[in-house]
């Protein structure tokens, strides 16, 4: 028995993505799925191995930073899972990436994913991570298609 909630959100341009829960009628933590495609902006770049860890961290130092200045924050900053996939062996100039990023984040009190109050939070979360982390990149461009 399927009992999750997914909810795909289309405000974004460069971006897709996808808020949900695992059981939508008690949730303990919501995730939001970001996925582009990543297309290196250096040329001699040989090790990616550092840039996609520094994104990575860049991605957790920013949920803390975010849950730390929100004042009715929802999610324990404490408990939070990211999960960054981008294929370093793949990545060449001139030739775009996937890219999968899955933030799992704990509620402190349970609140439907399809209430309108938790989907500005989570809109705002994804906005913040948007922005502060891979529209800043100064080592790749995120595009929402291949093509």
């Amino acid at each position: 028995m399927k009992t999750g909630k997914e909810v795909k959100n289309n405000n974004f341009k460069n971006y897709n993505v996808t808020f949900g829960s695992v059981n939508n009628k008690n949730p303990k933590a919501i995730y939001i799925n970001i996925s582009s495609w990543a297309e290196p902006l250096i040329e001699d770049e040989s090790n990616y191995n550092l840039t996609i860890r520094s994104i990575n961290k860049k991605i957790k130092q920013s949920l803390f930073n975010h849950f730390d200045s929100d004042v009715d924050c929802l999610f324990d900053k404490h408990r939070t899972i990211v999960d960054l996939d981008i294929r370093e062996s793949g990545i060449r100039y001139g030739k775009r990436s996937f890219m999968s990023c899955e933030v799992t984040l704990y509620l402190f009190n349970e609140y439907s994913i399809t209430s309108t109050y938790m989907k500005d939070k989570l809109d705002e979360i994804t906005d913040y991570l948007l922005k502060n982390v891979f529209e800043n990149n100064k080592n790749f461009k995120f595009n929402k298609k291949k093509n």
